[in-house]
């Protein structure tokens, strides 16, 4: 006979690794919404640069920060099927380049035709940009040069190009922040998972019949059993049934006893006639000695009782509190 059976909420068995994962989400988060406060705007404008004659922007100071960096954002405005090849430089007081980059443009419509319908479209590429780091607090001077400028027939042009500059320091760059989301999203849910699927499978025994046990070698003070039972019942089922669970030690002796209730929820047709009733029931134990023990169900009443499961888990953890029924023997 057990000498304390006593039944309590805890958080003992939370799974702490899921809510560390679900954390690192937050701090992602957080880091992306704290890049914005050290973004400081330089320079915002319009410039024409027409080719072999290239034009200058600034000079604005780069300064050496330990977060982020100076960005400078081109984008070139042409009309349709025209391509457009420039240069981004960014030169010190030396007029020595301190970052470059070459940008092949253009913007592109047409139309499609396709099981007789048709219609237009419309693609464009036109932006630039350059991301530096400096190691000292300079002037530095933007400078944009159009190398080609033709029609989609090759056709050279000679027309000055419109360009929008925007320049920022302190910025940080964001597409490792998402990678760091979606990386951190995966590991939570597979965290999640992990932790719904952790333990071992000690009893899974079905019947077709009201009444299911079987026996095996269980417990422990650090070991949460999970005690399931599912009962599919045929169109008569009362609205919830009895469940009699009972643990019985190695000699036989019941430990535990209780008599629990069973609500059954009642599937139907698309006409709404009842067709059958299933339901399920969870306890949980921590049996403090570990030996072998006996786990028997019996289902009242069972006239109306098709099938009964009865499943028992080991080392099972949780993601909240639950309560947890303890049992000593002696």
């Amino acid at each position: 006979m057990p000498s304390h059976v006593h039944s309590h909420s805890t958080g003992r068995f939370i799974d702490a690794w899921a809510y560390m994962a679900l954390g690192s989400i937050g701090l992602v988060l957080l880091a992306g919404i704290a890049s914005t406060f050290f973004t400081k705007p330089l320079a915002s404008t319009k410039v024409q640069v027409q080719e072999e004659t290239p034009a200058k922007v600034g000079p604005f100071t780069l300064q050496p920060q330990t977060i982020g960096a100076l960005r400078v954002d081109v984008e070139a405005s042409i009309p349709v099927n025209r391509w457009l090849t420039y240069e981004v430089q960014l030169r010190d007081q030396q007029d020595q380049v301190l970052a470059a980059a070459i940008k092949q443009a253009w913007n592109e419509t047409g139309t499609w035709y396709e099981e007789g319908e048709s219609g237009s479209w419309q693609e464009s590429d036109l932006q630039a940009g350059l991301d530096v780091l400096g190691d000292q607090a300079q002037p530095v001077t933007l400078v944009i040069e159009v190398l080609e400028y033709a029609t989609n027939t090759s056709q050279e042009l000679s027309e000055p190009v419109t360009f929008r500059l925007t320049a920022y320091s302190g910025i940080i760059d964001t597409r490792y922040l998402w990678t760091g989301f979606w990386g951190s999203l995966l590991i939570a849910i597979l965290t999640l998972f992990a932790t719904g699927a952790c333990g071992w499978q000690l009893i899974d025994k079905r019947i077709g019949d009201s009444d299911v046990g079987d026996r095996a070698i269980m417990g422990g003070p650090d070991q949460l059993i999970k005690v399931i039972v599912k009962v599919r019942a045929d169109e008569t089922s009362p609205p919830a049934l009895t469940c009699h669970l009972f643990i019985k030690d190695g000699n036989g002796n019941p430990v535990y006893k209780p008599s629990l209730t069973l609500p059954m929820r009642l599937i139907k047709d698309e006409d709404g006639e009842v067709l059958r009733a299933q339901g399920q029931i969870t306890q949980h134990l921590v049996l403090q000695t570990r030996s072998s023990y006996g786990v028997y169900v019996k289902i009242q009443p069972d006239r109306p009782v098709d099938e009964t499961r009865l499943m028992v888990q080991e080392g099972r953890k949780t993601l909240t509190a639950i309560d947890v029924v303890h049992l000593e023997t002696v």
